[in-house]
């Protein structure tokens, strides 16, 4: 599989293009930099963008959709809610916990992994986990937004993310850590977030690092 990382948007935002090899079928992940970057990025890699995947409808997460949506024909919109429906006029398929769909050859999985945003979603494929801001490198994502859990998301990351393969590799939606994305297994030694035995240790930790970051600031 073909990944090609893209850094920018609101505050270190990736945007994935991942592609089959065979078929030369893409699809994009969040499209938080320009549109105009995105087509260049898959021309340069002899792909056609098929898909765009949004992990979650914060505005940084979607913010080239449209414009995206409406520079490129035959693409279909993929998100877990219909937050963003009719947006560019396409194809809108909305996905549910562990449907799947091919990429070429590539078979990509979908997780519900609410927490950090009621309708947040990973995508498994070939070895690759893509977390949107369910799990960032280091840590997880927030829960200090209204719509947000701390509970909802120790499950998520216990029973979706923490059941991969040791093996497989994160991606997360923004470069917040000491390297742009981590083996699970590095992650599960490393990563205190991912420690947490219970909900309750896990919103201890949570709390913790928000009190931390606001002596920070």
């Amino acid at each position: 599989m073909i990944i090609e990382s893209l850094e920018g948007g609101y505050d270190k935002n990736f945007t994935y293009i991942i592609g089959c090899e065979k078929s030369r079928q893409a699809a994009v992940i969040d499209a938080a930099v320009g549109a105009e970057q995105i087509i260049s990025a898959a021309s340069d890699l002899d792909l056609h963008i098929k898909y765009l995947i949004i992990t979650h409808t914060h505005h940084d997460h979607y913010a080239w959709a449209e414009a995206l949506l409406k520079k490129l024909r035959d693409i279909t919109l993929i998100t877990y809610s219909d937050a963003l429906q009719g947006i560019g006029e396409k194809k809108h398929r909305m996905v549910d916990d562990g449907d799947t769909m091919y990429l070429g050859s590539e078979e990509l999985k979908f997780l519900h992994t609410p927490g950090h945003y009621p309708d947040s979603i990973c995508i498994v494929t070939n070895g690759a986990v893509f977390t949107g801001d369910t799990l960032f490198i280091g840590r997880t994502g927030r829960t200090t937004s209204p719509k947000s859990d701390p509970r909802k998301l120790y499950h998520s990351v216990k029973e979706k993310i923490l059941s991969l393969p040791d093996e497989t590799v994160i991606y997360p939606g923004h470069n917040y850590g000491y390297k742009p994305y981590n083996t699970l297994s590095d992650e599960r030694e490393n990563n205190e977030f991912l420690q947490a035995e219970s909900a309750d240790e896990f919103e201890e930790i949570m709390e913790e690092y928000e009190n931390s970051r606001m002596v920070e600031t």
